[in-house]
């Protein structure tokens, strides 16, 4: 027998059942599985084996299958306590640091510093809060998390990112690009929906902040190509110099779209959101119009040109207070105080969508304006 030991696995042990119901003896189904003998009759005897049986007993008791379960169910068990566990030191200080506002990497680097080191992964600590038993307790430990999230998503590590084919990386955009120097330069990205079954393509200009969005029927990278090129050749070409994505399969036509729209692609690289942070910024804002959990599929182009136009006559403190229209537009075609003083004077206002009972109802983004030369509608009751 060689110096290298493995365990038993459920093959082994049919053989020993098989072995044992011919009625083999201990070493003999040794010699068969080229084990050590005392192997055998250490499995035999944890797993039910019995050298008198009763009558009609098969194997003596032996079960393969009942004996590998227990040996899969003992391994997962630990051989030692746990460094953090509900009621120890650590599990105190650790719930201290997290109510001062602490994240779990925050905590780890810190108690690696302290007077009586403690080497613990932050991932440690994630996993002990998530694995207590669902209650109040836990619910109570979760929340002072930042995110809230009630359940833990671990990234794979060394996850492949699907390669896009004949990609041009923000390293190579021009330096008018990367400083914000001209407009025309836009950042590009996906609003997902319920379910991951529903979407909404985003695009914001990097210099002005103007936003467009476009209505998708699915995430296939021919729709998405399709989309987004409608939706910029609204504008000039002067208007449409670049779009910078992130290294999702949806772009993965990104040459088909650059023809299109005659628009230069540049992509970001693996998770680096920061890298498109105009993009996730505006993210942010949309979801108020589009929360997370809804349904995007229900927005018609019309409702989500709405949803843009709200944001791009809104000031913004990044632009001296001056919207986004006020400079992407031609000039003369958006006129900011003649629009908001219309509004003041007529005593009405755009419609907003709105929450109730937790969820928005998007049929009332039909309502928005979409235009500065638009009537200006009725405000609903209860609006």
């Amino acid at each position: 027998m060689g110096k290298s030991f493995q365990h038993l696995d459920l093959g082994d042990r049919a053989t020993i059942q098989a072995q044992l119901t011919l009625g083999m003896r201990p070493g003999a189904i040794a010699m068969v599985l080229k084990r050590a003998r005392s192997t055998i009759t250490r499995e035999m005897h944890r797993n039910g084996w019995m050298a008198k049986p009763r009558r009609g007993t098969i194997a003596g008791g032996y079960r393969s299958s009942t004996a590998d379960r227990r040996a899969r169910v003992l391994a997962a068990k630990p051989r030692r306590r746990r460094m953090l566990e509900p009621g120890n030191g650590l599990w105190g200080e650790m719930l201290d640091r997290l109510q001062q506002g602490f994240s779990p990497v925050q905590i780890a680097s810190i108690l690696g510093r302290m007077p009586n080191p403690v080497q613990i992964s932050h991932e440690t600590i994630y996993t002990a809060l998530y694995a207590m038993p669902r209650g109040q307790l836990r619910a109570n430990v979760l929340d002072l998390l930042r995110r809230h999230h009630k359940a833990r998503k671990v990234e794979a590590k060394n996850r492949r990112s699907r390669s896009i084919p004949d990609m041009t990386l923000i390293d190579d955009r021009p330096l008018e690009v990367s400083e914000r120097l001209v407009p025309g330069h836009w950042e590009g990205d996906l609003i997902i929906g319920k379910g991951n079954l529903s979407q909404v393509g985003t695009l914001v200009e990097r210099t002005t902040l103007f936003v467009a969005l476009v209505k998708l029927s699915d995430a296939r990278a021919d729709t998405v190509a399709k989309g987004f090129s409608t939706i910029l050749k609204r504008f000039k070409s002067q208007m449409r110099l670049s779009m910078t994505y992130d290294q999702g399969s949806e772009m993965s036509l990104h040459k088909t779209l650059a023809k299109a729209a005659n628009i230069t692609v540049y992509f970001a690289h693996p998770h680096s959101p920061w890298e498109r942070g105009i993009s996730e910024n505006t993210n942010g804002l949309l979801r108020d119009y589009l929360p997370k959990g809804t349904d995007l599929s229900l927005y018609s182009q019309k409702q989500l040109d709405a949803i843009a136009w709200q944001l791009n006559t809104r000031v913004r403190k990044s632009l001296a207070w001056k919207s986004p229209a006020e400079l992407f537009l031609p000039k003369g075609a958006f006129h900011f105080e003649k629009y908001w003083t219309a509004i003041h004077t007529s005593k009405k206002r755009p419609a907003r969508i709105y929450r109730v009972a937790g969820k928005w109802k998007a049929k009332h983004a039909s309502h928005l304006q979409t235009n500065p030369s638009a009537k200006i509608p009725t405000r609903d009751r209860g609006h």
